[in-house]
């Protein structure tokens, strides 16, 4: 069977095999990618150090492991693992994998394995109809990979994680993908595991992973994909060695909250569903067999069986949403709703009872269950949580459940609370919980922006989130403050939007911040204490940009809008002042800089310019007015983005633009000095740059490089500033990048070397820390001098291999030539031009008698003939008879005539022109500039007779002219006249 129906709809195994993402705080220095016009001499690579908040929205998104002390979550498209010490600090280790990354244990797919002879086609059609992507990566993958041959979309480059379990033997960490063609990743979490290489890479699913689950001896592993992939699968898990095998499959369309094992059962809970699964034991049951890699091979020995579930009777929870479960024994589960209603599922007796037990006052999110000790602890909606005993449970169910209250609405959390068992089911003990959480912001994060040290935060950098909260870091990512930016809410119509905070920047010396919102509201706050001293509307619609100059005594704030407008406004310590607004602008203005300590203003607009303004001053009242002339304006073809300086080059403007290049102006002239493309070499796609910054040269260490986030694929990347080559770019957030900075600061290993940190935030709400490492490529310098050693021996490198030289002289470099070989020349000879230059050769068949009548059978000599053995004729000439002999005038032969003609002027003369000078034609010689010269002046006098008005440049042209003449003099002196020369 060389082709099967299922076969057509599958991929090459291994075809997700280009994408390269760089693993989190990887050991291995590894060489990032590269443009290859222009390679660099350095490597890089950024590794993730430290997460801020998560990504988290669901139970599905967190699992906690309580002999070891730790949890799992997901952020971005990476997935944590954190260990709780003793003294309750939180160590965080970051699991990612490359698409590219071949596993411990590859597996084939059993819906995509290669077809052969001996492949059945027995399957059901309800399982048959998927086209699942191959389970692992084989060794034909490295090859498609490392050939290039297919090129991934780019809805296959980032994979956002939404899910992970932890198995109950704490061996093994499961992460679910969402997207495209997702992935389920089975990592070791032994200390010295790699954490870039997964022990096992699952790729059954077609449209997102929902929900892992390990069963409670960790031999089996569930995987639910989203509604649209509509598939529940059971996987045989390896103990020793994570190797996978399918078991067992189902079709599973419900919308899915929640998914947990009872025992050797499966739950599933959803909207209006709870289902129960129950495996199919086969001969060799897994509990049975040794856990020996032998055992799960990659081939398959058989079909994988159906999943046989049936449904739980709800009763009065039909129209109810079930959120969470939480396993008790191995035939008893809790079961919670989003109305309140907590309810046992009891199956002792094989028949999966569900009964109501307790109604709380909220609603419920999350469900976690203590064997030990038989408690069960609830949390819900408004951060509350709850503390039942199963005695307590066991005991409600035995009275009459009560009827259940109102759906009530949930709110998705995405905090991170660490809390002391005992602290859990005092609902009023809100300051334990207040020193549990885990400090992040709980929305988008917007920006980041650098703190100078010292400070009052003692921080290195703060970031802030639409909804005003602030908070103030250190390198390590701690949280040193956090603070509160008021927002005026209008009321609440049908078009009116929240107000949310655009941006906040700092003064110099970190004692006043300026924060502009949607609304165009600007206002000033001092660092200590964190309160608003100064507000104005400053702009009609959102604040896009501010920038702050502080001088002694000064402080010139300017703010940009999307109402066309620049304001300014000038800060002392007694007031606050708007002093100019400037409306040279036809479009939203997206961005503001100050130049030279202050000495020009740069804006950039929508409208495809970017405006130079000077700084102007003068005394007015025993005071200074400050305000900003235009004074250039440089004119783009397309949108700019962002904007910013190189340190080393104060006068070098480096704008990113919305057909994604790159660019480079000179300030001082306008003129525009360099620009290039931001692509990649991996799928040669250019991207939208944003949020640029340029750093300068560590010697010996880093070369300049520019920093930028990509709106397009979400990447962070770094670009070698003097090659434009991509050193290495990095993928993290789920959402969009919206703002990175770029850190220095000392090592504490080499005071002597300097460390780069990345800061970058996004819409997915974390904030994540980069470190970037730098260094030359010592492998590639030693190759490189290999070579040259072997450039030394004539046999190592053959001249057939080189390119071919060429050398083109420009007409400017011809015509010095011709003139030197004239200049040569004793009696300078006018010299005809050739036949097909000549303009009126017909006029020869018009003449009635020629002066000359001698017969000349013989053809013309060589020297007629310029450079071709055919003589080219002029298209304007009279055609050509059928033979020379048949078309008399006047009884001479005309061929013969007109060879008469050109030989008794021409043959003697370019016979020995040749010799002396091999020029095609006189096409700007000095002979044929010279008549040019003489037309143009005749030509001149004629109107210079006829009008009366005294030109313009007559001075000018009459200093030209005394110096032509002078300069002919002196030609003529060096050389003496011939009667021969016009």
């Amino acid at each position: 069977m060389a082709s099967t129906p299922w076969n057509t709809k599958s991929k090459i195994p291994g075809s997700g095999a280009t994408l390269k993402i760089t693993p989190a705080n990887s050991p291995v220095l590894r060489p990032g990618t590269r443009s290859p016009s222009k390679p660099s001499p350095h490597q890089s690579v950024l590794s993730l150090h430290t997460v801020i908040g998560t990504t988290t929205a669901t139970p599905n998104g967190f699992s906690s492991h309580e002999p070891s002390k730790s949890f799992a979550l997901c952020v971005g498209s990476a997935a944590i693992l954190a260990d709780i010490d003793i003294d309750g600090t939180v160590n965080q280790r970051f699991f990612r994998a490359r698409p590219t990354a071949t596993p411990v244990n590859p597996v084939v797919s059993f819906y995509n394995q290669p077809a052969s002879p001996t492949t059945p086609d027995n399957r059901v059609r309800s399982v048959a109809i998927r086209g699942g992507n191959s389970g692992g990566i084989s060794p034909a993958a490295d090859w498609a990979d490392s050939s290039g041959a297919r090129t991934w979309t780019s809805r296959e480059r980032i994979k956002a994680v939404t899910s992970v379990a932890i198995s109950p033997n704490g061996r093994f960490l499961a992460v679910g993908e969402t997207g495209y063609n997702p992935r389920v990743l089975i990592f070791s979490t032994a200390p010295d595991a790699p954490r870039d290489i997964p022990l096992t890479a699952l790729m059954e699913h077609t449209f997102g992973v929902r929900s892992l689950a390990f069963s409670s001896n960790s031999q089996y592993l569930a995987t639910l994909g989203d509604m649209n992939d509509g598939f529940l699968f059971i996987w045989q898990i390896n103990l020793r060695t994570g190797a996978a095998k399918l078991h067992s499959t189902n079709k599973c369309t419900s919308f899915i909250r929640d998914m947990c094992w009872m025992g050797q059962t499966l739950i599933t809970a959803g909207v209006r569903h709870v289902k129960v699964w129950r495996l199919d034991s086969r001969p060799g049951s897994p509990s049975k067999l040794r856990p020996n890699s032998d055992n799960f091979s990659s081939s398959f020995s058989g079909n994988p069986k159906a999943l046989s579930g049936r449904n739980c009777l709800l009763g009065s929870l039909g129209e109810h949403t079930f959120t969470c479960i939480a396993s008790v024994s191995d035939c008893e589960a809790i079961i919670c709703t989003d109305s309140g209603a907590v309810c046992l599922l009891d199956d002792s007796e094989g028949n999966q009872k569900l009964t109501v037990v307790k109604h709380v006052p909220f609603g419920l999110t999350s469900a976690a269950v203590a064997p030990e000790s038989g408690i069960v602890w609830l949390g819900g909606r408004g951060r509350k949580s709850l503390k039942l005993r199963m005695e307590d449970i066991r005991e409600w169910t035995k009275v009459r459940s009560p009827s259940p209250t109102s759906p009530v609405d949930t709110l998705i959390p995405k905090a991170i609370h660490i809390c002391p068992v005992d602290s859990f089911g005092n609902g009023d003990d809100e300051d334990v919980l207040r020193d549990s959480l885990v400090p992040a912001h709980r929305d988008q994060v917007l920006g980041v922006g650098p703190l100078k040290l010292p400070n009052v935060y003692k921080a290195d950098f703060f970031t802030w989130s639409c909804e005003g909260s602030v908070n103030f870091w250190d390198m390590q990512g701690r949280c040193r403050a956090s603070k509160k930016v008021e927002l005026e809410q209008l009321a609440w119509g049908e078009d009116e939007v929240a107000n949310e905070l655009k941006v906040l920047r700092v003064a110099e010396d970190a004692n006043a911040f300026v924060s502009g919102d949607r609304y165009g509201v600007l206002r000033v706050l001092s660092a200590e204490p964190f309160k608003c001293v100064n507000e104005v509307r400053a702009h009609g619609t959102e604040i896009t940009d501010i920038v702050v100059n502080s001088t002694p005594g000064l402080c010139l704030i300017a703010s940009s809008g999307r109402d066309r407008m620049v304001q300014l406004f000038k800060k002392t310590e007694e007031s606050f002042e708007l002093i100019q607004t400037m409306d040279d602008h036809v479009g939203a203005v997206g961005q503001l800089l100050f130049m030279n300590d202050g000495e020009r203003l740069l804006s950039c607009s929508a409208d495809r310019t970017v405006i130079v303004r000077e700084k102007a001053t003068r005394d007015f009242e025993s005071s200074t007015v400050v305000a900003y002339l235009m004074s250039k304006v440089i004119t783009l073809k397309v949108t700019p983005l962002s904007m910013t300086l190189a340190p080393d080059d104060p006068d070098t403007l480096v704008l990113s633009t919305l057909d994604r290049h790159i660019q480079r102006f000179d300030v001082a002239s306008g003129r525009h000095v360099h620009s290039f493309k931001a692509t990649d070499f991996e799928t040669n796609d250019a991207v939208v740059m944003s949020s640029l910054t340029v750093a300068t040269e560590i010697p010996g260490q880093s070369p300049r490089i520019l920093v930028g986030v990509s709106t397009t694929d979400k990447s962070i990347r770094v670009y070698d500033f003097e090659r434009d080559a991509l050193l290495t770019k990095e993928f993290g957030h789920s959402e969009g990048v919206s703002d990175v900075i770029l850190l220095e600061q000392r090592k504490p290993s080499n005071p002597h070397e300097v460390g780069r940190i990345l800061v970058s935030t996004g819409l997915d709400g974390v904030v994540m820390i980069w470190d970037l490492s730098i260094q030359q490529q010592q492998a590639q310098e030693l190759s490189q001098g290999n070579i040259r050693d072997e450039e030394e021996t004539p046999s190592k490198e053959l001249v057939a291999t080189k390119p071919p030289l060429r050398r083109i002289l420009s007409r400017s470099e011809l015509a010095g030539f011709r003139q030197d070989a004239l200049m040569a020349t004793p009696t300078p000879i006018r010299e005809q031009s050739p036949p097909r230059i000549r303009k009126k050769t017909s006029r020869y068949t018009l003449t009635p008698s020629l002066p000359r009548n001698t017969r000349n059978d013989s053809p013309p000599p060589l020297p007629n003939i310029r450079r071709s053995p055919v003589p080219i004729l002029d298209p304007r000439r009279s055609p050509s008879p059928p033979s020379p002999k048949t078309r008399l005038i006047n009884g001479v032969n005309r061929r013969s005539s007109v060879n008469n003609l050109r030989n008794s002027s021409s043959i003697d003369f370019r016979s020995s022109t040749r010799s002396r000078n091999s020029t095609p034609s006189e096409f700007g010689s000095l002979n044929m500039s010279t008549e040019q010269v003489c037309r143009t002046l005749r030509a001149y006098r004629k109107k210079l007779h006829s009008s009366t008005d005294y030109p313009r440049g007559a001075k000018e042209l009459e200093r030209e002219l005394n110096l032509t003449v002078h300069a002919l003099g002196e030609r003529a002196a060096r050389h003496s006249p011939s009667p021969d020369t016009e």
